[in-house]
């Protein structure tokens, strides 16, 4: 996972795990020795990884793999207690809505971002349900428009489009190629489309003459989590050591400006990342103390920071 490697097996998930009492669960779980634990706590608990470095859809993955029950593959046939959170998920699964539901539903969706209460603020309803009892709570939230047809089209469009940011990295990164590689330039690893690297494919991209990471994500303001991701795969460049060029793609300007300008330590961007990372990190450039404008151009000037649109000029309207 994002370029680590770990050993596990069911007993040594079953002992880790064993004991421990598990988070409210909001919508998936793993079910391990008949308890069931909010995925990214049980594999946050594994790997002594911060969750914050890896999605649901990556943790259920993986306890997929070691033959666990999880909320994606079971639908609740281990016949134990499901919580409410849960109970709503699986209803909104059993049937497998057709292309026009799903399309009806992503239109009521949007229709409701459009003019309901999210598009000036929430603040408002909070401040309407205040000693609300349960006759006036139904009328104020019937009022809002938060109906139970908005709740199951909310459902069904996070279902179907949950992996939207996946298809968007694989698809930037592969419209992006006859755009960027030379004459002379072959793909000479298999790609990593998908989210996390592992051992085997430690770069997004990498060619006979660069390696290169795509980060997709456009910023729009409170942007920490990117900072952190952009730092750690900045970082992940630096430590790389052979004659290929490393280059580092992202959205728009931000990013950059970010990297060239931060006078943020790189030891607090780089809190979140794996122990492995931050140990390579120590080991090869000492103080975690340096800010990360200093770091970049005095350790990783050789990395090619690199704007997207630059190679893809007609998606620039769509990403800002």
């Amino acid at each position: 996972m994002n370029g680590d490697h770990f050993d596990l097996d069911q007993p040594t998930v079953e002992a880790r795990l064993r004991g421990r009492p598990p988070e409210p669960i909001q919508v998936h779980w793993v079910e391990i020795e008949g308890t069931r634990f909010p995925v990214k706590q049980a594999l946050e608990t594994m790997l002594g990884i911060s969750r914050a470095t890896f999605t649901s859809h990556t943790a259920r993955y993986q306890f997929d793999r070691l033959g666990f029950p999880t909320s994606t593959t079971t639908a609740n046939a281990t016949g134990g207690p499901t919580p409410p959170s849960a109970a709503i998920e699986s209803a909104a699964t059993e049937h497998q809505p057709t292309v026009e539901e799903a399309g009806a539903a992503f239109a009521t969706l949007v229709a409701f971002l459009r003019t309901g209460p999210l598009t000036t603020g929430i603040s408002a309803l909070e401040h309407n349900l205040l000693n609300a009892d349960r006759t006036t709570a139904a009328d104020i939230t019937a009022a809002a428009g938060l109906t139970e047809e908005l709740l199951h089209a909310a459902l069904t469009v996070r279902r179907d489009v949950g992996r939207v940011s996946d298809v968007i990295h694989a698809t930037v990164i592969t419209l992006a190629l006859p755009h960027i590689l030379e004459d002379d330039e072959i793909v000479s690893n298999r790609p990593s489309l998908g989210p996390g690297n592992d051992q085997s494919r430690p770069f997004d991209l990498e060619t006979n003459k660069r390696v290169a990471e795509f980060k997709v994500a456009v910023w729009s303001g409170g942007d920490m989590m990117r900072k952190r991701g952009l730092t750690k795969d900045l970082v992940h460049l630096a430590l790389h050591d052979d004659q290929r060029r490393p280059e580092l793609w992202v959205t728009g300007t931000d990013p950059i400006r970010f990297l060239q300008t931060s006078s943020s330590p790189v030891g607090s961007l780089l809190s979140r990342a794996s122990h492995h990372q931050q140990a390579r990190y120590e080991a090869r450039f000492g103080t975690t103390e340096i800010a990360l404008r200093d770091f970049v151009t005095e350790h990783a000037a050789h990395i090619r920071l690199r704007n997207i649109a630059d190679a893809l000029p007609s998606l620039a309207e769509a990403f800002l």
